[in-house]
């Protein structure tokens, strides 16, 4: 490594099964950029050490997976209003001696909807979970205008956080456990949000609160996003994973480490 490489990392606990340092390795070659790309474990409460043994050490930018999202947003001495609003981030870029603060999760998951063409605007959205995930792309769904949001989720005082958000923007809502159940149903598009996959687990849902032509996608990929596949296969639900997400918020926040947009065309055809 030399003077002039630019150091990134990716810190989470778990990192081990992150496909993000292949990402931005490809995209570094691929514009001819001289990057070091790792991953770093990091358990819950140990960033602030962790960012400032990086960034002694000549790191310039970071991503940060679960669960250490608000962390680092806690830590940011200035973030963008994204970022702020989601109360979570997933790039850190260092400048003027602190570090700034942003999240890409939205513009990725967008990008990727867009590309199955399952844009949000004007459907029911049925999010699944309440935690980070579904905090950093809340806006983005909500800048689409869908016609409804029902949040289910084990614990009320996140997902009440998470709608509070939702009429702040107008768009009606309804939040419910999964055992209560909910009132309206007919989902259109549900958004799984929740780390169960990890465990290897799916979320408890009811089929009957999505429409008979519903489809679903997992913010998870790989072996975490397996669990919930086999739920939707199981209840004859077209379901995709985050895969494209991760691509896709991996190219935003590239370009937020050099300046420089990656194409992600070629990306999808390695899964």
């Amino acid at each position: 490594m030399s003077a002039s490489t630019l150091q990134l990392a990716l810190f989470g606990h778990p990192v081990t099964h992150s496909r993000s340092p292949e990402l931005h390795r490809r995209f570094a070659a691929q514009l001819g950029l001289d990057v070091d790309y790792r991953a770093i474990d990091c358990p819950a409460g140990g960033l602030a050490e962790a960012l400032d043994r990086f960034a002694e050490a000549g790191g310039s930018g970071c991503n940060l997976t679960v669960p250490l999202k608000a962390e680092g947003l806690a830590l940011a001495a200035s973030a963008s209003a994204a970022a702020r609003s989601a109360g979570a981030c997933n790039t850190l870029v260092r400048r003027n001696g602190g570090w700034w603060a942003d999240t890409t999760d939205g513009a990725g998951l967008l990008a990727d909807l867009d590309r199955l063409a399952l844009d949000p605007a004007g459907r029911r959205l049925l999010l699944v979970g309440a935690g980070g995930a579904m905090a950093g792309v809340l806006d983005a769904l909500l800048e689409r205008g869908p016609a409804r949001i029902g949040i289910v989720n084990r614990s009320a005082a996140p997902a009440e956080a998470l709608a509070a958000r939702v009429r702040q923007a107008g768009v009606p809502v309804e939040v419910f456990d999964f055992e209560g159940g909910l009132t309206a149903g007919g989902f259109e598009l549900a958004l799984q949000g929740t780390s169960l996959g990890h465990g290897g687990t799916a979320p408890a849902l009811d089929r009957d609160w999505l429409t008979g032509d519903a489809t679903a996608y997992d913010l998870n990929y790989g072996p975490a996003h397996a669990p919930f596949a086999h739920w939707c296969a199981m209840h004859g639900v077209p379901c995709h994973g985050g895969w494209g997400m991760l691509v896709e918020q991996a190219a935003e926040a590239f370009e937020r480490f050099t300046g420089r947009r990656p194409d992600t065309a070629d990306c999808y055809a390695e899964r």
